[in-house]
């Protein structure tokens, strides 16, 4: 059975979908992706990911300025850093991650889900060549990036 939650911060009473398996229980993504790209790397990596997502049909979502952009990718790229085997960066710099509640104020239907993956496996294609992303491992951050996006769908299409 769907949970539908109505979320407060919304004028409309929109209705919240929570996908019924809860959080994704995945296998870890091994830490030598971070030891062969580094926080750098990681960075230069959200960098051409954001700035895919800023040319996709969910731009809205995202800052539109380059330097908020930078800005967002950078956070997110804390946030890998940590998946991929480095220090916890975005809870040091940001606090717990909750990142579905940070992501409730926007609509993300499967539709939406479907964009974003297309947007992070095409930058995920071209990692091992210019980020220096194990290419062994590319198959294990695909399967995390996966999974947990499902996660973070918060309305159903109608």
């Amino acid at each position: 059975m769907d949970i539908l939650n109505t979320y407060p911060g919304d004028q409309d009473g929109r209705q919240i979908y929570t996908p019924p398996t809860g959080p994704p229980q995945t296998d870890r993504i091994p830490p030598a992706v971070y030891e062969a790209m580094g926080e750098e790397q990681i960075v230069e990596m959200f960098y051409a990911f954001y700035e895919r997502l800023a040319e996709s049909s969910i731009a809205h979502m995202f800052p539109k300025s380059e330097k908020n952009r930078k800005v967002a990718a950078e956070k997110n790229a804390s946030m890998f850093v940590f998946l991929f085997g480095g220090p916890h960066l975005f809870q040091q710099r940001h606090g717990p991650p909750m990142m579905r509640a940070r992501h409730l104020p926007f609509i993300i239907d499967e539709a939406a889900r479907q964009e974003w993956l297309r947007c992070f496996k095409d930058t995920l294609d071209e990692a091992p060549e210019l980020f220096n992303m194990p290419a062994e491992h590319v198959e294990a951050v695909w399967k995390f990036v996966y999974d947990f996006s499902g996660w973070m769908v918060n309305t159903q299409e109608e």
